[in-house]
């Protein structure tokens, strides 16, 4: 598991900072408003792809008894991710976006797409423990599509194409890498049309796919309020700010990719002594790195933003050290969460979500049109805060029922 933990370490930091790296060329190179239209791309396509993808990865990952084989979680996604791809473009095409704001839509959908099928190949290597090639997957599908953006921009100095150049990356190491290591681990055929097993999947995974949309709706609603109510400029400040968080999440993603097989073994056997153990030793690693970024925000913030990205985002410092104190409500959150999927506890999740969603929905109305790109970063860590609050009572509970394991507590 150390070996794995290291890979998968080592590729979240290397990707998360390639993928912020291009963020940083948007916002060095071009300006808030180009960044401000990626930043909304991300929040209109992401809801939507997360619930066409159920959480299939985390399912397929913790099936410790092998209710289900590849194909099916494979034929699912496939089915999912093009489903998704549809109602991305109908929500493009029906709302009232600027045309650049739609073409980045398409793009960004398209890449989501691919993202989910190589997605749902590292739920597989992730059963094998093979996180070596997961790494190496993500390092190179940041790499290239990095190396794709910059040499695009660089014979068009158009970003739309630029980001065509991001997509093709991606699509690139999925086709010649992550299929050839799936075919490895698997028999043919690889899709089934087994219709009564796909849908006990799908009604199995739907509870995950819709907390999934809902944990992302609670992340993108404020963005949606303040392309509403501020600006694509205002909202462009508060992505690049924000990304810095999703950055620094890759950490904890790394963290519970490698350790949630072994909590989900830990769960089904009963070993509720290793178990507890386990995702302590994850709680205590997320909040040391969630004090951490708090503190690098509070000391060091205004030469940070400075760096980073350029002088007119250094006067949102006061904006910096509320992201990262969300990080820390956050990476407890995600570590709690990763605890109650591998108790298979699904179902109950939702009312955690349903309740954050409204939470953020109501802070957004009233925090974001008087008190601006604050009020959002506000809105944001009282929702983290709520839902690290109901996933700890939900913990509690799975572990009183330890050795009476039924999916869908």
């Amino acid at each position: 598991m150390k070996r794995n933990f290291k890979w998968m370490f080592a590729a979240n930091l290397l990707y998360a900072f390639l993928q912020w790296l291009m963020l940083i060329i948007m916002a060095k190179l071009g300006n808030e408003e180009l960044v401000g239209y990626y930043t909304l791309a991300l929040a209109a396509t992401t809801p939507i792809m997360l619930f066409f993808s159920f959480q299939l990865r985390g399912i397929q990952a913790t099936d410790a008894r092998d209710d289900y084989q590849f194909r099916d979680y494979f034929s699912l996604r496939v089915i999912g991710v093009f489903l998704a791809l549809l109602v991305c473009i109908a929500v493009s095409f029906l709302s009232d976006y600027s045309f650049e704001a739609k073409i980045i839509i398409f793009l960004i959908a398209i890449s989501k797409m691919i993202e989910g099928i190589s997605d749902v190949i590292y739920g597989l290597l992730q059963r094998h423990e093979v996180m070596n090639k997961v790494a190496v997957s993500m390092i190179s599908r940041g790499a290239i599509s990095l190396l794709l953006f910059v040499l695009f921009y660089w014979a068009t100095r158009n970003f739309y194409l630029a980001i065509l150049g991001f997509v093709l990356g991606w699509l690139l190491v999925m086709l010649f890498y992550d299929f050839p290591n799936a075919m490895k681990y698997i028999d043919k055929p690889y899709l089934t049309f087994n219709y009564n097993k796909l849908w006990r999947l799908f009604l199995l995974a739907l509870p995950l796919g819709a907390i999934m949309m809902m944990g992302a709706l609670s992340t993108n609603i404020p963005r949606y309020f303040i392309e509403n109510y501020l600006s694509i400029e205002q909202l462009g400040i508060f992505g690049a700010i924000s990304y810095i968080l999703v950055g620094a999440s890759r950490f904890t993603t790394a963290i519970s990719q490698t350790v949630s097989p072994r909590l989900a073994k830990y769960y089904a056997s009963g070993n509720k002594g290793a178990f507890v153990k386990l995702l302590a030793l994850v709680l205590l690693v997320n909040g040391a790195l969630g004090m951490v970024g708090l503190a690098a925000a509070v000391l060091f913030g205004e030469p940070i933003l400075t760096l980073v990205y350029t002088e007119s985002y250094a006067v949102y410092s006061d904006l910096f050290v509320w992201v990262m104190l969300i990080s820390l409500f956050s990476f407890l959150g995600s570590a709690l969460g990763v605890g109650a999927t591998s108790m298979r506890i699904f179902t109950s999740q939702v009312p955690i979500h349903i309740t954050k969603l409204v939470v953020t929905i109501i802070c957004s109305v009233w925090l974001i049109k008087d008190y601006g790109l604050n009020g959002a970063a506000w809105t944001l860590a009282v929702a983290a805060f709520v839902s690290m609050v109901f996933y700890t009572t939900l913990i509690h509970k799975g572990l009183k029922n330890i050795r009476q394991v039924e999916v869908g507590i």
